[in-house]
């Protein structure tokens, strides 16, 4: 017998009943019938482990240590305690957008300054990150895989870290779990007013995760999405995706504006013309001429620092200087652009073991474990076929395909640099266990389904023709 997506071929006994596994199938419509409980686990296992981590951690200390988390909390202070936009130096900030420390300064507002109680407020609201991307696998995945995707990001020490670490990457995951989900209920919907505050929730949440981090093609990468899943034949696809379009850009716009009026800017952020001439210029210069890349990124950053020009002016010269290495060497960096973003993609990163004081001997090993065999299951989900109907449910390949697109080019987009870890990886952490998830129960309710079908033909079909006709599974 051979399992298809789709119903399953049912095997009858001598009384014309269906063979099925009953444990299984009872608990997936039991989990489908009761979402508060699911998500309740959900939740539990969320908050629990990332409010450990986060109280395990020294905050102060994390700051200190991590050059980047002053340049969100110091315009996040000066917001609050100025109303503006600027920098330790007191002037006006370009190379940060604006969404992360807004967010901080929100907390601030409401928890205190204390970074402690920031930052634990800000792993509590980002926990239920989770419960999101799991509301999302329900309407995605097969009722119990759904469950197992949440209960693994759950319990991912990347992405339990990143909701307490002193850098945007946690939240813009959530905004990201957010697009989706409500990409996903806007579909679903038939009538106009709705489709049109689809799109327009969807709009705004992409131009939040694009003013978290300054990654600007993610606004058509959405309304592409977005118009492939709707459906381009039916009725309303233009109301949404002209809605989704103008509440993304109109944001976007207006921070470029804000950025030209205080100094003559014209780009959303100059954090990509610094990756590019500090990193991967320096990378592919490194590789041409036998050199350290991290001794040139650091010689790279401190010429920057002596530099006697406008912001305007400096953006300028770092993409020149990039530009003229990647003409020079095009086979070259774009190798080491694939290369880094591979890197980012498959490395463990045991430093997310540091900030709860977790780390051991051979740590580095056993994170290299688990996220190998995340990415080993992952790719057996993207092949997903098992058992839907012993689940109660199927799977959006569609949607899957959407996921994985989004998820990959934004992850590959870190190819600009090199050496950050998970938090450049941070879409993955949506990806990821949605198709481990998948790829699990392809093994378990495969593996499960021919073990019991092989049992019940040997006991009513005689033994000399069992070997012709076995299970398996796609």
């Amino acid at each position: 017998m051979k399992i298809q997506d789709g119903p399953i071929i049912a095997i009858q006994d001598s009384r014309g009943r269906s063979v099925r596994s009953s444990v299984q199938e009872n608990l997936s419509l039991w989990l489908k019938q009761h979402l508060i409980v699911a998500s309740l686990i959900v939740i539990s296992c969320s908050l629990g482990v990332r409010l450990f981590m986060t109280l395990r951690s020294d905050q102060p200390a994390l700051i200190k240590e991590n050059a980047d988390a002053a340049t969100y909390l110091v315009p996040a202070q000066n917001l609050l305690e100025e109303g503006a936009f600027v920098n330790i130096f007191n002037q006006p900030e370009i190379t940060r957008t604006p969404g992360y420390p807004t967010f901080l300064a929100t907390l601030m507002l409401v928890v205190g300054q204390d970074s402690r109680k920031v930052f634990i407020a800000q792993a509590f609201i980002l926990s239920f990150e989770v419960l999101v991307l799991y509301w999302l696998a329900r309407r995605i995945l097969p009722s119990l895989t759904a469950l197992v995707a949440g209960l693994l990001a759950a319990f991912s020490p990347w992405g339990a870290v990143l909701a307490g670490f002193p850098l945007p990457e946690g939240l813009f995951l959530l905004l990201l779990v957010l697009i989706f989900f409500t990409m996903k209920i806007t579909t679903e919907a038939n009538n106009r007013l709705v489709i049109a505050v689809g799109g327009a929730c969807t709009g705004s949440l992409t131009a939040a995760a694009v003013l978290v981090r300054p990654i600007w093609p993610l606004v058509f990468l959405i309304a592409v999405a977005f118009f492939a899943l709707y459906g381009p034949k039916r009725k309303g696809v233009w109301l949404l995706l002209s809605t989704t379009l103008t509440f993304a850009a109109a944001p976007i716009l207006l921070w470029k504006g804000r950025n030209h009026a205080v100094s003559e800017f014209n780009g959303l952020s100059d954090i990509a013309g610094q990756c590019a001439s500090q990193m991967l210029a320096q990378r592919v210069t490194a590789h041409v001429n036998g050199q350290d890349r991290w001794a040139l990124m650091k010689s790279a950053k401190l010429e920057e620092r002596n530099w006697k020009m406008s912001i305007p002016r400096q953006d300028q010269e770092r993409w020149q200087r990039a530009g003229a290495v990647f003409r020079e060497h095009p086979m070259l960096s774009s190798y080491y652009f694939l290369l880094s973003g591979a890197e980012t993609a498959i490395h463990p990163s045991p430093y997310v073991l540091s900030p709860g004081k977790l780390n051991f001997y051979g740590d580095y090993w056993v994170l290299a474990s688990v996220w190998g065999g995340l990415l080993v299951l992952a790719c057996l989900g993207w092949h997903y076929s098992a058992a839907a109907e012993l689940q109660n449910g199927t799977t959006a390949r569609n949607w899957l395909a959407a996921v994985v697109v989004v998820c990959l080019l934004l992850t590959f987009s870190s190819g600009l640099c090199f050496g950050a870890g998970s938090r450049y990886r941070v879409p993955l952490e949506l990806l990821v266990p949605m198709l481990a998830a998948a790829g699990l129960s392809r093994i378990v309710f495969c593996r499960a389904l021919s073990e019991q079908t092989e049992t019940q033909r040997t006991s009513l079909i005689p033994a000399s023709r069992t070997s012709h006709s076995k299970p398996s599974c796609n």
